[in-house]
């Protein structure tokens, strides 16, 4: 239960079902402080649809969790609380840490043969920095700050564009943000993975308009700064719809992602990175497998 969409996957051991809805709670949020009335009964209902679908498929365990949004909603734990006893299903409002080690492992579980692996995750509701040898079942450096898509949106887009003085006092803002964890070294050989629905749409965007077809596969997809700014520029340039018509545009993330492209950016310069890859693996992996080894183990 996100702050841009909610997901539900589920894992039949034959197949995997997956469906999202983009709610854009996270800039609900940053506007109100609170979930309004509306918020609350979309979100409910959505959760009751995803909890129909899974006793559909009969699931033999179910797991909720929640992140920034209701971290940062004034009534978050009270509304989490009102989904509950109206579908049925614990939700679990994850930690900001906690979240960023997730994606970590996830994204660990994909790449076993690296010596130390740094993560940045990009999500509505937060910018997480995680960093670790793959020798631990858990990042050594885990920041989470925030400075997500969504929750950003309402202070610093107009009409989806940022003008120029609002982008650098945002870069400036993020950057001052992440000197924590920028001040953690990360080894030279360290593999930088970015993580989140964004940078995914991002990547397509990048590599679809320089090799004039839509990628097969996200997974892997590299990004690097030069690209970022050069989105920036192109993003500024052009109109709404002039941006819509850009091959393998995302019609539901187009109006943030002159936001996202700037909030990566800056990650990527303040971790001291220019290149990184993205990949689709992440929260949910985890989850996953956790509760398909608690259903093993059963």
């Amino acid at each position: 239960m996100g702050s841009t969409s909610f997901r539900l996957t589920i894992d039949t051991g034959q197949e995997i079902d997956q469906r999202t809805h983009h709610l854009h709670l996270g800039a609900s949020v940053s506007s109100h402080g609170s979930f309004t009335e509306q918020d609350i009964s979309v979100a409910t209902r959505l959760a009751a649809e995803f909890m129909t679908a899974a006793k559909a498929h009969n699931c033999q365990r179910v797991v909720a969790v929640a992140t920034e949004s209701f971290r940062l909603a004034a009534n978050g734990v009270a509304v989490a609380s009102h989904i509950e006893r109206e579908v049925g299903c614990q939700i679990k409002i994850l930690l900001p840490e906690e979240e960023t080690a997730l994606a970590w492992q996830g994204v660990a579980g994909r790449f076993p043969n690296i010596d130390h692996l740094t993560t940045i995750t990009l999500t509505g509701g937060s910018l997480g920095i995680a960093s670790g040898g793959l020798d631990t079942k858990t990042p050594e450096h885990n920041f989470s700050y925030p400075l997500g898509t969504c929750v950003l949106a309402p202070r610093v887009l107009k009409d989806g564009y940022i003008d120029t003085s609002t982008r650098v006092r945002l870069e400036h803002h993020i950057a001052e943000s992440l000197k924590p964890a920028a001040a953690v070294n990360a080894p030279g050989d360290s593999y930088f993975v970015i993580v989140g629905g964004m940078p995914l749409a991002i990547a397509k965007l990048i590599h679809t308009v320089r090799r004039s077809e839509v990628p097969e596969s996200l997974d892997g997809l590299g990004v690097d700064c030069s690209d970022l700014g050069h989105l920036i520029k192109t993003f500024s340039d052009l109109s709404k719809p002039a941006r819509l018509a850009l091959p393998a545009m995302s019609s539901k993330r187009s109006d943030f992602m002159p936001l996202g492209v700037t909030i990566l950016r800056q990650a990527m310069r303040s971790s001291g990175v220019h290149s990184a890859v993205v990949s689709t693996s992440g929260l949910k992996d985890v989850l996953l497998s956790r509760l398909i080894a608690q259903l093993k183990a059963a």
